[in-house]
């Protein structure tokens, strides 16, 4: 019949409360098996005859997280990072003491980015969500670098040449210029707002210093600035080397002496 979710009370037991659908955007199957991802945000679910879908765990609801917006994932906040609120519709935001600029809001999650001027070694986010205000307190680091997830789990890289993305229908080549989508690559010079679209022709250089690695072999970084019309996001030009094996690799890109996450791109000689 589908996904259902109830609520416990492991402290104090009591019946369950009355059964919920869940899983909106599942097919109408039996769902075989059913698990929460490694942080708590994503409900996975195996449907008979269908295969693996995603959707928004239900109880985050309750419990609202704050993670960064490049990959889901619990890591220091840097200026001008984007943030994802799973769990709650924002109304607004405010980071430092300082508003923060809201980007998109759903009843599942919310899109915020962090002022660039924010400092220190903890930055405290405030968020009104409804009726509800929401207080989240945060490392800060100068940078805390993270290369760009899709909702399919692929790293956002590019051809620079042609602007195609980099998979396994296109794999990287040697000698190739890849443009990898980031954020929290920290502040920028000339200082820019946040919640505004970078500009088209000289947009902002990332000011602390950018390195990147394929496997154990540094490549050769062009240049690191804000992505050209759009928010929040950073882009940084590497250029392969002219030897390259066939296989898959590891991508990390360093800014400011931090290592963002690692991704894995195809690679052909």
């Amino acid at each position: 019949a589908g996904l259902f979710w109830t609520l416990g009370n492991l402290r104090n037991p009591a019946p369950a409360t009355p059964w919920q659908p869940a899983g909106e955007g599942l097919p109408r199957a039996a769902v075989r098996d059913v698990r929460l991802d490694d942080g708590g945000l994503t409900l996975l679910a195996a449907v008979e005859g269908h295969g693996v879908f995603a959707a928004p765990a239900p109880h985050r609801r309750r419990a609202p997280r704050l993670v960064h917006s490049a990959d889901l994932a619990s890591r220091p906040a840097a200026p001008g990072a984007l943030m994802t609120l799973v769990g709650a519709r924002a109304a607004s935001a405010a980071a430092g003491g300082r508003p923060a600029a809201l980007l998109d809001s759903n009843d599942d999650q919310s899109q915020i980015q962090l002022p660039f001027e924010i400092t220190g070694a903890s930055v405290s986010v405030s968020v009104e969500a409804g009726a509800r205000r929401l207080d989240f307190g945060l490392a800060l680091a100068p940078a805390s670098p993270a290369i760009l997830i899709d909702h399919e789990g692929t790293a956002m890289i590019l051809d620079a040449d042609t602007g195609a993305p980099i998979e396994l229908m296109n794999p990287a080549r040697p000698g190739m210029t890849l443009q990898i989508l980031m954020t929290g690559l920290g502040r920028v010079t000339p200082s820019w707002p946040a919640g505004l679209a970078a500009p088209l022709e000289k947009p902002p250089a990332v000011e602390a210093p950018v390195r990147a690695w394929l496997g154990a072999v540094p490549l050769d970084v062009r240049r690191a600035i804000l992505a050209p019309g759009y928010v929040g996001f950073y882009l940084v030009e590497a250029e392969l080397p002219a030897l390259l094996d066939e296989g898959i690799h590891e991508l990390v890109v360093e800014a400011g002496g931090i290592r963002s996450n690692p991704v894995r791109i195809y690679t052909v000689p």
